[in-house]
């Protein structure tokens, strides 16, 4: 009972100050907006770059690319190795880091459909592109097994260049030619995030098309494998991966080192450690900034309590008088220093949400408002109010009667 009539006094000094009350509030207010818009925005931004990373396919993965030997010995004898062919894969049964590598052409090509032409990059791959990459698609299905072991007519769209030829029209089933050659379309990969990571490659295969490395090959020429991707079997282990895949290259051609291994996913996990440092110190910086906010508002809590209690004087007084305790007193004005923050922090985070929001409407996947955002901002919030309001309630517990009665 002493809480709801505390609670109730509180709302009535506010309601009979109101330039005041709101003077007070404005700190509260603008520090808890402040934090639920920023946490919210770097949840935001780490989600987006999350999914654009992703999205780049490049976790854990490694690159094996023909090169020209260095050494003059090997040179001669460079024609014991065969180069980079698709059978290099079958070397990798036994392989302990790795998982078997993707084979991949790739080049340009003519696209013709719907009586459009659209010059787009083509990728021969075999089916364990789609994990080596993460590529998955957003309607029908990527490259199989059957497709490549069958030599099938076969192809699957990039996001963009389905757009192209077929704008809102269901692609799969459709008919392409492919520098003369009738393909089916049996699959469109979704469309990638480069809303927070940019990349060259996205765009091109978002504009490209995919077909079976054995179509590809009857199309463009035999034994026309650009380069190979792997996938380390544990991501933090990409190094060991790249050692072996060395060795085991090195035992399949022979002796001779005419392949480069490229390490892409230990420079994605560099990259990765980076971006949230980046963020985490940004989220320190925005943090203590609208934790300013937040204590200066609590500073305006202090001042109006120590100015109401000067106006008060002759009913703390009148109540220590009429039997109220010290703890009574002291729990009176703590409690009107917490429904002050409270209103605060709950107006706060209210418009806090709706600026979300609204924001939000920038961002291609929308923007959640960030539960742990709000919590932070109402608890810290309601802490600075419960700090700011201490001393003058133990002021005011601390007034004699006599004294508060003359003043």
């Amino acid at each position: 009972m002493q809480i709801k009539e505390s609670v109730r006094t509180s709302l009535e000094e506010i309601r009979a100050h109101k330039l005041r009350s709101m003077l007070t509030l404005s700190g509260v207010i603008l520090g808890t907006v402040a934090l639920v818009v920023v946490l919210s925005l770097l949840n935001g931004v780490r989600a987006g770059v999350e999914k654009g990373i992703n999205d780049l396919g490049f976790d854990g993965v490694l690159y094996v690319s023909q090169k020209r030997p260095v050494d003059r010995l090997q040179q001669q004898k460079a024609h014991f190795s065969k180069g980079l062919r698709e059978e290099d894969r079958d070397a990798f049964g036994s392989a302990q880091e790795t998982t078997v590598p993707a084979a991949v052409a790739e080049g340009e090509g003519i696209i013709s459909a719907n009586k459009l032409l659209r010059k787009a990059s083509v990728y021969g791959v075999t089916p364990e592109y789609a994990f080596a990459r993460n590529r998955s698609a957003e309607f029908g299905r990527f490259i199989s097994e059957r497709d490549q072991v069958g030599v099938r007519p076969v192809c699957v769209l990039g996001y963009e260049l389905k757009q192209k030829l077929f704008g809102t029209k269901n692609a799969i089933g459709e008919q392409i030619t492919l520098s003369g050659r009738r393909l089916e379309v049996v699959g469109v990969v979704r469309k990638f995030d480069t809303t927070f990571v940019n990349d060259d490659d996205m765009f091109r295969e978002m504009r490209g098309l995919y077909v079976p490395l054995s179509t590809y090959e009857t199309i463009y020429g035999r034994n026309s494998v650009s380069y190979m991707i792997l996938k380390a079997s544990q991501f933090e282990r990409s190094v060991e991966a790249e050692d072996e895949t060395k060795g085991i290259m090195t035992r399949a051609h022979n002796g001779i080192k005419d392949v480069n291994v490229t390490n892409v996913g230990k420079e994605i996990l560099e990259e990765r450690e980076k971006i949230d440092v980046i963020l985490r110190n940004w989220t320190i910086v925005f943090f203590s900034i609208a934790g300013v906010s937040l204590i200066i508002g609590g500073v305006g809590i202090f001042s109006v309590l120590k100015i109401s209690i000067g106006e008060r004087l002759y009913e703390i007084g009148l109540r220590k008088a009429m039997g109220a305790s010290d703890g009574e007193i002291f729990f009176q004005f703590l409690i009107e220093s917490m429904t002050l923050s409270t209103m605060g922090a709950t107006i706060g985070g209210g418009l806090g949400v709706l600026l979300v929001f609204a924001i939000g409407s920038n961002f291609p996947g929308g923007l959640m408002v960030s539960l742990p955002g709000i919590l932070i901002a109402g608890g810290f919030a309601v802490g600075i109010g419960l700090t700011a309001g201490l001393y003058p309630s133990v002021v005011a517990s601390r007034l004699e009667p006599v004294e508060a009665l003359r003043a």
